[in-house]
C-alpha cells in the first residue's frame, strides 16, 4: 500500500513539474479572453478585430498539446524539438479533419479510436515520459555513427504512432468517462456531489492531485467552452483558505501569527496562491484545516443548489471573478459571487469558533 501511495506521489509531482512552466502561457490566454469579454460587452470591437483578438487568446489553449510537449520533454530530459513534432503530426488540419470525418480509420489494419488531440494535457504528459524511454532504447540500438540520420526519424515515428494508436485514445477515453462521471452527478446529485468535492480540495491541492483535475477543466473549456464545476470548487477553496486566514487573524493574539494569517489571505484571495494559506496557517494551526474542509463543504452545497459554471480558465480569485461570466448565461456571475462569499463567510465563522491560540512553550 505505501509503494502505491508513493508511486501516485510520484505521478502527481511529475504532472504539477511538466505543468509548472505551462500555467503562465496559460493564464495569460485566461487574461487575454477576459480583456476580449469586457471589451465585446461593451461593443468596443468591430467584428473582424474580435475576431483576431479571440484567435490571439485562443492559442495559448489550442496549441497547449505543443507547450505541454517541450515542457514535459525538458522535465524527463529529452529532446523538446522531436517531443514537440511527434505531437504536432496529431494537431494537423488533414489529421484533425480525417479524426473528425466519422468514417472508419485504420492504420495497415489496426483500427485507430477517433480522439480531439487539442486541448490535451494528461495524455501528452505520459506520451512524452514514454518517448524519453523511446529514445534511450534507440540509442542502444541505432549506432552512434548513424543516430544523426536515424535517431530522430525512428523517434517521431515510433512515439507519433504510440500517441495515435494507444495514449490518446485510452485517455480520452478515461478522461471523457470522469467528465461524464462528474456531469451525471451534478445533474442527479449535484448538492452531494459538489458538497464532497468542494470538501476535498484541500487533500487535491495539498498533495497536488488538483493538478489532474484541473487539466480536465482546461480541456472541457478548450473543447466544449464551458466547465461544469471543477473550477468553481476551486474557487470556492481559495476564498475558504481566506476566511480561515482571518479567522485566525482575528483570533490570535501572537504577532508573527497575525502577519502569517493577513499576508496569506490577501495571497489567497488577490492573487489566488494558496500555499502560504496550507502550510503557514492550516497544517501548522491544525483547527483551520478543519474550517476550511467544512467551509468548502457548505459552499460545495451552495453550489450544486444554484448550478454554477466556469467559462475561462484562469487561477480563481477576487480579480478574476468574470472566468464565470457569459453572454449566454449572465446570472451565472452572481451565482459564482454568492458561492464565493458563503464560503469565505462559513469558513471565517466555523474557524472563529474552533480555532485555539497555543502559545509556544519555550523547551
Amino acid at each position: 500500500m505505501n509503494k502505491i501511495k508513493k508511486q501516485c506521489f510520484v505521478l502527481f509531482d511529475h504532472i504539477s513539474e511538466c505543468m509548472a512552466p505551462v500555467i503562465p502561457i496559460v493564464l495569460a490566454g485566461g487574461i487575454l479572453k477576459m480583456l476580449v469579454l469586457l471589451l465585446t460587452t461593451f461593443s468596443i470591437l468591430s467584428a473582424t478585430t474580435e475576431s483576431i483578438l479571440s484567435s490571439i487568446a485562443t492559442a495559448p489553449f489550442y496549441f497547449i498539446p505543443v507547450i505541454v510537449a517541450c515542457s514535459s520533454a525538458k522535465h524527463f530530459d529529452t529532446d523538446p524539438l522531436t517531443a514537440v513534432i511527434s505531437v504536432c503530426v496529431m494537431l494537423l488540419p488533414d489529421f484533425t479533419a480525417l479524426m473528425e470525418s466519422g468514417d472508419k480509420v485504420t492504420f495497415i489494419g489496426i483500427p485507430v479510436v477517433p480522439a480531439t488531440y487539442a486541448y490535451s494535457v494528461i495524455p501528452i504528459i505520459l506520451l512524452i515520459y514514454c518517448m524519453s524511454h523511446i529514445v534511450r532504447w534507440l540509442k542502444k540500438l541505432i549506432k552512434e555513427s548513424l543516430q544523426p540520420y536515424l535517431l530522430a526519424a525512428c523517434s517521431i515515428f515510433v512515439t507519433s504512432l504510440l500517441g495515435i494508436l494507444v495514449i490518446e485514445p485510452a485517455v480520452s477515453l478515461i478522461s471523457s468517462a470522469l467528465a461524464e462521471a462528474l456531469n451525471s452527478m451534478q445533474m442527479r446529485v449535484p448538492v452531494l456531489a459538489w458538497g464532497i468535492f468542494a470538501a476535498l480540495t484541500f487533500l487535491l491541492v495539498s498533495t497536488g492531485m488538483h493538478w489532474i483535475f484541473m487539466t480536465l477543466a482546461i480541456t472541457q473549456i478548450g473543447l466544449t467552452g464551458v466547465d461544469y464545476g471543477i473550477m468553481v470548487a476551486m474557487f470556492i477553496s481559495n476564498m475558504s483558505f481566506g476566511g480561515c486566514d482571518l479567522g485566525v487573524f482575528i483570533k490570535t493574539r501572537q504577532k508573527d501569527k497575525k502577519a502569517m494569517a493577513i499576508s496569506a489571505m490577501v495571497t489567497a484571495l488577490i492573487p489566488g496562491i494558496t500555499e502560504p494559506s496550507i502550510f503557514g496557517v492550516c497544517f501548522k494551526e491544525k483547527t483551520p484545516m478543519v474550517g476550511n474542509i467544512l467551509g468548502c463543504m457548505v459552499a460545495g452545497f451552495v453550489q450544486g443548489i444554484l448550478t454554477v459554471h466556469c467559462y475561462i480558465f484562469t487561477f480563481p480569485s477576487i480579480p478574476s471573478i468574470l472566468m464565470f461570466y457569459s453572454a449566454d448565461e449572465p446570472g451565472n456571475l452572481a451565482k459564482a459571487v454568492i458561492v464565493g462569499v458563503v464560503a469565505f463567510v462559513a469558513s471565517l465563522l466555523i474557524t472563529v469558533f474552533i480555532y485555539r491560540d497555543r502559545e509556544e512553550i519555550p523547551i
